[in-house]
């Protein structure tokens, strides 16, 4: 991973249970709060979803767009926004509502748990002792993937979820399909069915969030990590989100996006009594 994404922040240099990590791990009692309780320290373990079908269709539309517009002799801009416009028009189709994984979307979740798992046997990163995810089919897949065979319980979160589109891919299911979904694996818990109801599912469809509105619901992952019962936390969600927690929360005005299945670890310290962020290294 390239630490120059971060200028502002110092920064340092068959899936086996993430609760095994080799005895070297490392420790942060270094960081041993001096604010009696002020300041509260985690570990954040962010990874985008893998591959998800519409993802395929995106990158398809996107290509045939630019080669159609180098030969038109189009301008940078103007090849930009035929991308774009192109990008989009695949977006409409229902067939997609909640796309699932592809096949190399599963694979990719595979690969960066064998990755997860080999930098806390190299001692790098304290092994997360739970999870959040959002209630997406792409990241609920990607998180099973992840956690196969571990002993961490993942939290069903919809603050979580990709920027409002009103496009089907990032559309959720019905609750009821969600609830089916999840119910054969009990490391998922969904505490907050409220927000997934009916009639919040049916304000929310009206929604067209900008990316304002996506970086100030991003900034409520101060809330959640607070919740949380654990310090080292897994989070599987979305380019757009994630994108925005990181420029926004984690103050890396220049942190780029986020490839399908790339993990990055943060070891991060928030002041509580103003909400802001006191620390953030980067460890992955």
């Amino acid at each position: 991973m390239n630490d120059s994404n971060d200028p502002q922040r110092s920064q340092s240099s068959s899936h086996p249970p993430f609760l095994t990590a080799s005895s070297s791990t490392v420790s942060i009692s270094s960081l041993a709060d001096s604010s009696r309780g002020l300041h509260r320290r985690r570990t954040l373990y962010l990874i985008r979803h893998g591959e998800a079908v519409h993802n395929v269709l995106e990158a398809i539309a996107e290509k045939e767009a630019k080669l159609d517009a180098e030969r038109r002799n189009l301008s940078p801009e103007e090849t930009y926004a035929k991308m774009e416009e192109a990008r989009q028009s695949v977006l409409t189709d229902p067939s997609l509502r909640d796309a699932p994984l592809t096949e190399r979307g599963r694979q990719q979740a595979r690969e960066v748990s064998q990755k997860l798992q080999a930098v806390m046997n190299q001692g790098k990163i304290h092994p997360p002792t739970e999870a959040m995810c959002s209630p997406l089919s792409r990241c609920l897949e990607t998180t099973k993937i992840v956690l196969e065979n571990s002993a961490i319980n993942a939290h069903v979160r919809p603050e979580l979820t990709e920027r409002k589109t009103q496009f089907p891919p990032d559309t959720p299911r019905p609750l009821e399909e969600l609830l089916r979904l999840t119910r054969d694996d009990d490391r998922f818990i969904i505490t907050h069915i409220d927000q997934l109801s009916k009639e919040v599912a049916a304000h929310e469809a009206m929604v067209r969030e900008s990316k304002e509105m996506l970086r100030a619901r991003a900034g409520q992952m101060f809330d959640l990590l607070m919740e949380m019962e654990h310090r080292h936390i897994l989070v599987v969600s979305h380019k757009g989100f994630l994108r925005e927690l990181e420029r926004g929360l984690l103050e890396i005005p220049d942190s780029p996006l986020f490839r399908n299945c790339e993990l990055r670890v943060y070891r991060v310290i928030f002041t509580r009594r103003d909400r802001s962020l006191h620390h953030l290294e980067r460890l992955v």
